[in-house]
């Protein structure tokens, strides 16, 4: 499928066409950007629990899906993720704080990443998390100091760092030397001390090796391993575990030519393997962590035409939004090629794509480049772009500060209804926070 084909049935899938224009939610983009003014990141709310109710379906009542909050922790969208019924899976004392402001339960949250403040272990410890999954010995060693001052029990995963690598995955973060859980061939000293703390339950296993993952086979794969480690720590903890969080990574197919994953090839394979799992260690439950997949496709990244220039054969559409926003969608995000996201002029959507114009945004830099070359209607001043698979790593992953533009505003179509999340940014909101010297020039005059 086309770029082009893939945001038409984006459009589709998140709103509808009025005449020539996009209405997202059934409201028109231009009736949006009036109100909330350009850039701004709008989101399908009845899209976005259509696709959570769909994927905790094909998965099966057995799974216990989590949302991997630092995919998007916009407050409004947590809420309805936290409605449809899923864990919360965090990474700070920042996301623990949202979730629980969200309505997410502490026994359906889990704190993972590496380098935990004990500020965070005591704040997870006192609310009751489901588990803090430990990274290291040593952070072992300070939930365990955590939980004694608390005089409670810290429950906890063990975060295993696999010897072998997952396949396919776009972004690794396992099967080698890294920052991430505990190395496969540690495990065994690890147990043998974790009995000296009485603070410390082990409840489960976690083990997340990459992300964007369209390979469903190397992913069972990987499942499959993750059974092994987790009856390795079963067999040398001695108790049986209560939980085995496999990971996620399922792809989105944000580029030219990249697959749809298979959610329900991946749902009947994984079924069996969990099957198979609990004969070996018991009633393990079994835990499936998802952000992007769950959530980029819902929502849209609207920026505003202010120029349209011509370079020597290249035709240039200058907008008010770029990488300071959506880092992710101009490819400086750790991406290895930098390839657009699906667009759209949201105001032409019928004329025909008769021009070949690059994309930027208003950053003096070379790097703010939302498409090469791509295949639009002729545009002009004052038209609005719409970059899909907008809903993940845009607004918290960017360099918001650089250049000191406004910031993007935040909106939410649900039901029909317009919900400003979040305002977009004043001309002067790079004074905020900020404290000038004191004015020296009186001191110098009395010096003089």
């Amino acid at each position: 499928m086309t770029q082009y084909e893939k945001a038409q049935a984006l459009v589709e899938v998140l709103g509808e066409r009025h005449g020539d224009e996009f209405a997202l939610g059934g409201i028109a983009v231009s009736a949006i950007a009036e109100q909330v003014g350009t850039p701004f990141f709008a989101y399908a709310g009845d899209a976005l629990t259509a696709r959570l109710r769909r994927v905790k379906k094909t998965l099966g009542p057995e799974v216990e899906l989590f949302f991997s909050l630092k995919a998007n922790p916009s407050l409004g969208l947590c809420q309805l993720i936290a409605q449809e019924g899923l864990g919360a899976e965090l990474a700070s004392v920042g996301e623990l704080r949202l979730a629980q402001r969200a309505g997410f339960s502490p026994r359906r949250a889990i704190f993972a990443g590496p380098g935990k403040s004990d500020q965070e272990l005591r704040e997870a410890i006192e609310w009751g998390l489901e588990s803090i999954n430990v990274e290291s010995e040593g952070e072992l060693l300070r939930v365990a100091a955590a939980a004694a001052r608390s005089h409670k029990t810290a429950r906890v995963s063990l975060r295993v760092n696999p010897l072998s690598q997952l396949k396919g995955a776009q972004m690794r973060m396992a099967g080698g030397h890294t920052q991430f859980g505990i190395d496969e061939e540690q495990l065994e000293g690890v147990l043998a001390r974790v009995g000296r703390h009485p603070g410390i339950h082990v409840a489960g296993v976690h083990v997340y090796v990459g992300s964007q993952v369209a390979d469903v086979e190397a992913l069972l794969a990987h499942c499959r391993v993750v059974i092994e480690l987790a009856a390795r720590v079963a067999g040398h903890s001695g108790t049986p575990l209560e939980t085995i969080d496999f990971g996620g990574g399922f792809a989105v197919p944000y580029f030219e030519g990249a697959p749809e994953f298979d959610l329900e090839a991946f749902a009947r394979g994984f079924q069996v393997i969990v099957e198979e799992g609990r004969r070996r260690l018991g009633p393990f439950r079994p835990i499936i962590e998802l952000g992007r997949y769950l959530i980029a496709e819902c929502g849209v990244y609207v920026t505003r035409v202010l120029d349209v220039k011509h370079s020597r054969g290249r035709t240039y559409a200058v907008t008010d939004g770029g990488m300071n926003h959506h880092i992710t969608a101009t490819g400086n995000f750790g991406q290895v090629f930098r390839k657009p996201y699906p667009m759209l002029v949201l105001n032409r959507l019928q004329q025909p794509r008769d021009a070949s114009i690059t994309v930027v945004g208003p950053c003096c830099t070379p790097l703010d480049v939302l498409g090469h070359d791509t295949e639009l209607p002729n545009v002009s001043r004052g038209d609005l772009i719409g970059v899909f698979y907008s809903g993940a790593y845009g607004y918290s992953a960017s360099s918001l500060n650089f250049l000191s533009h406004p910031t993007p505003a935040e909106a939410l179509v649900l039901g029909g209804e317009l919900h400003v999340l979040r305002e977009g940014g004043a001309a002067d909101q790079v004074l905020a926070g900020q404290r000038a010297l004191p004015d020296r020039s009186t001191d110098t005059r009395k010096a003089g």
